[in-house]
């Protein structure tokens, strides 16, 4: 159960672990608070440069002996295996740890495990008590983990009219000091900096940090450079040494990542010019958009992209930030993810007839006639409850393929499905569509295992064992979905629930084939997190209150 207190001493982790932003890849930057069993804290950390310590080790060393009976709270699931350090999961073992909250599981097939190795040991383990705040501050890491190439953030410089440069191509400075500082602060934040060649030739830059105090790793520099251009110039990127400089000579933005990957970069800012920048959009290789305009107006000039699209096709983004920065603005935005809603009541049962996973992720490929009617590729359909995207659709025989993340694999069960395999698959409701059945997400909480199956004359009990953490959200009479279809539960314990299943769910869905020791994929109520995460809020703002008036 998430308490207060581990909502702002998380908070405090997350502070902790901005330290390390910028200097720890290829792991992440991570956060850990130790108080001892009285509750006072006594130690602190945030992970060091690869090849150093981790957050808890760091936390560790400096509670010592009063880390014994305490409580640890850290910012990611500490890893469970042996790389160029020993499992942070072990040191919180041998140090008497015994209450751990932390914020997040890690996706990471390599390191996953820690906090089931710590409650098997007797800890009392609190998980994913901060997945939202988590989730954004480790996006580099679990996007890298998920998809298998660098974290792409376009960066833009524009005046208020949308121009890179002036009709003579003169740039500098369309904005002022304080948010060109940002731009550096970006540059501390990735692996590699990418200019094209127009770029390289025109304004001779650095591309590197140069913000006061910073003493961390230089980003490599890139170059696009499809013709040989810059070949023998006279640049600093070639001549001060400062930093690395890869020239590519690929015109195809995601063949460019792909190099990048293998020499070990996670992160790519992308600076420009019109030509580079258009083209990561183009693709739908950008991640992250971080706009800054300056306050002028340039009417004929250069333009921020170099491409042409019609306003029905133009992608919309998420904005997430606007915010002065001198007389400037910088505004933060992502791509909009499609939106996707179920209903827990299985249209079809689809069979897996092709199946490819690796580490990283993998695809999947299903025969499915009646789902893919209408499908078109970029649509989501529920696979056991699992949310997938749509990347082929297929005539003969009618299915279609979706890719699944790492995470995907390591959070749901279908890393267990063979070729052969049945599956419940459900497309996304439409707007406009009539709810029958319970509001379904298609996000994985955790997975369970079927423990006991009762057949009765008109009905079928299936008793299934709960993960701990999924506990607190599963209740008699509430619901919850299995496998992508949305039941009601007869019975709930501390570590199981029960569900009743009639004649006609056993035969059209896969849980008819269920057999004892089957994992199956779980949705516990959306409404009952948030409203513990409200409630948790709610009851930490109170407390302050109180202490203030002590």
């Amino acid at each position: 159960m998430t308490l207060p207190r581990d909502i702002e001493m998380l908070d405090h982790a997350f502070v902790l672990a901005e330290h390390g932003r910028g200097r720890t890849c290829p792991n992440p930057f991570v956060g850990c608070v130790i108080a001892d069993a009285d509750g006072t804290m006594v130690g602190e950390g945030w992970t060091q440069p690869a090849g150093g310590s981790h957050a808890e080790v760091v936390a560790l060393a400096m509670a010592g002996d009063r880390a014994r009976g305490g409580t640890a709270w850290v910012t990611l699931e500490p890893c469970n295996h042996h790389g160029r350090t020993p499992p942070c999961s072990q040191a919180l073992l041998d140090a008497g740890i015994a209450r751990l909250v932390y914020a997040l599981s890690d996706p990471n097939p390599v390191a996953i495990g820690g906090g089931t190795m710590l409650a098997e040991a007797g800890v009392e383990v609190v998980p994913d008590a901060a997945v939202d705040r988590a989730r954004q501050q480790h996006e580099i890491f679990l996007h890298g983990i998920a998809t298998g190439r660098p974290f792409v953030i376009l960066k833009t410089a524009t005046s208020l009219d949308g121009r890179i440069a002036d009709h003579t191509g003169t740039s500098q400075w369309i904005t002022g000091p304080a948010t060109r500082a940002r731009g550096h602060e970006l540059r501390r934040e990735v692996d590699a900096v990418l200019v094209g060649s127009a770029t390289a030739l025109a304004d001779d830059p650095s591309l590197t940090v140069r913000l006061p105090g910073w003493d961390g790793p230089q980003p490599r520099r890139v170059v696009l450079d499809r013709r040989g251009r810059t070949e023998g110039a006279d640049l600093k990127l070639f001549t001060d040494g400062l930093a690395p400089t890869t020239v590519l000579d690929s015109p195809d933005p995601g063949a460019a990542l792909a190099t990048l990957w293998e020499l070990g970069v996670h992160s790519v800012l992308v600076e420009g010019g019109a030509g580079v920048a258009g083209a990561f959009v183009a693709a739908g290789l950008v991640d992250r958009y971080v706009l800054h305009l300056g306050n002028v107006l340039l009417g004929e000039g250069l333009g921020a992209l170099s491409t042409r699209v019609a306003l029905p096709d133009a992608p919309r983004l998420r904005l997430v930030s606007a915010e002065l920065s001198g007389d400037d603005v910088v505004l933060t935005a992502y791509p909009r993810t499609p939106w996707a809603m179920f209903t827990g009541l299985i249209e079809e049962v689809g069979v897996v007839r092709v199946l490819d996973t690796r580490e990283g992720g993998g695809t999947i490929t299903l025969e499915a006639p009646l789902v893919v009617e209408d499908a078109s590729i970029g649509d989501s359909i529920a696979v056991n409850g699992v949310c997938l995207t749509v990347t082929e659709v297929h005539d003969a025989p009618a299915g279609f393929t979706a890719e699944m993340m790492g995470e995907t694999l390591v959070r749901s069960a279908l890393a267990d499905l063979v070729e052969g395999d049945q599956v419940n698959l459900e497309r996304a409701m439409k707007a406009d569509a009539r709810l029958g059945g319970h509001m379904v997400q298609g996000h994985v909480d955790g997975v369970g295992t079927v423990r006991l199956i009762q057949p009765h004359e008109e009905w079928t009990t299936v008793t299934y064992d709960l993960p701990a953490q999924l506990a607190p959200y599963v209740v008699e009479k509430g619901s919850i979905t299995i496998d992508g279809t949305s039941l009601t539960v007869t019975e709930a314990g501390e570590d199981h629930f029960s569900v009743g299943l009639i004649p006609h769910t056993m035969a059209v869905t896969v849980h008819g084939r269920r057999k004892v020791g089957d994992r199956v994929n779980l949705e516990v109520d959306v409404i009952a997190k948030y409203v513990e995460r409200q409630l948790a809020a709610h009851l930490s703002a109170h407390e302050a209150r109180s202490t203030s008036r002590v």
